[in-house]
């Protein structure tokens, strides 16, 4: 495992686990996991399905990683993958209307998170899971392009070339509450550490 996701694991300690917070509301509910490859390998996507989840469908920009192959071979799984930007129309299409969507560490990676929030309200039939990291900082505030070091994490300088690879945004949790509820969802709880913050909230 990297030593930045094990650092990211520990930060997020008070937290309930992924695993257990995806449980609470998929039995018996579609769910699509966006964001579902990079150093997870569709692990949320196939805890979802154990839970009882109905149709599961996991999407990224990125495609298939060997390790996902295996386990959805070892599983004999029935998660659908579909590869695209999730800030493309047709992506959103391909992957549909779903009743829980959870996605995880990618709106900080987006340069227009009022978009990506939007595209999330597109496949959302009931429920929102968002996690992310956040800085804290005081009421609504985002800082663009933060430098390394401002999050526990990040150590590398904006490169505009590399594109969602870069930390566009460093957001604030009030301000990540404040989006969301711009862009048809209601906030129902909220899990907050130093330096990440998941929210579940309700379509609208």
């Amino acid at each position: 495992m990297r030593a930045s996701v094990r650092l990211r694991q520990r930060l997020s300690r008070g937290t309930p686990p992924r695993e257990e917070l995806v449980a609470r509301h998929v039995r018996g509910r579609s769910f699509v996991d966006v964001g579902c490859m990079w150093s997870v390998d569709g692990a949320i996507a196939f805890a979802a399905e154990a839970a009882g989840a109905t149709d599961v469908t996991g999407v990224d920009v990125m495609g298939e990683s060997e390790t996902y192959r295996a386990e959805h071979a070892r599983r004999g799984s029935r998660v659908r993958f579909v590869q695209g930007d999730l800030h493309d129309p047709a992506t959103v299409e391909a992957v549909g209307v779903h009743d829980v969507v959870w996605c995880s560490g990618v709106l900080y990676h987006a340069p227009h998170p009022l978009l990506t929030l939007e595209r999330l309200r597109a496949m959302t039939a009931q429920t929102l899971i968002l996690a992310t990291e956040t800085l804290p900082l005081r009421g609504n505030r985002c800082e663009f392009a933060p430098a390394p070091g401002r999050h526990p994490t990040h150590t590398e300088r904006f490169d505009p070339a590399r594109g969602y690879v870069n930390w566009f945004w460093g957001i604030s949790p009030g301000a990540l509450g404040a989006m969301v509820e711009a862009t048809g969802f209601r906030v129902q709880e909220e899990h907050r550490t130093a330096f990440h913050t998941t929210v579940v909230a309700a379509a609208v």
